[in-house]
């Protein structure tokens, strides 16, 4: 008698979430390190996360509100 295939183990199943998750938020965590580090970055020089700009630019996009391209700085 032949037994059923075994299941795959969890790691296994979602290891690419498993390694993706972690990097990304450590990507995030860089980002806002550098970006707070005024040795790199002076306070008038400082931008948003890469995705909060790029969100900003596609929500421009769809409501057709303000066309200006330096939107993508914080307010001092």
């Amino acid at each position: 008698m032949n037994k059923p295939p075994k299941q795959p183990s969890f790691v296994s199943r979602n290891l690419v979430a498993i390694v993706m998750i972690p990097t990304i938020i450590a990507f995030h965590y860089g980002w806002n390190v550098m970006q707070n580090n005024r040795t790199l970055v002076q306070e008038h020089e400082q931008i948003d996360l890469p995705v909060v700009t790029f969100g900003k630019y596609v929500w421009r996009k769809v409501s057709g509100s303000d066309d200006s391209p330096n939107t993508n700085t914080k307010p001092t």
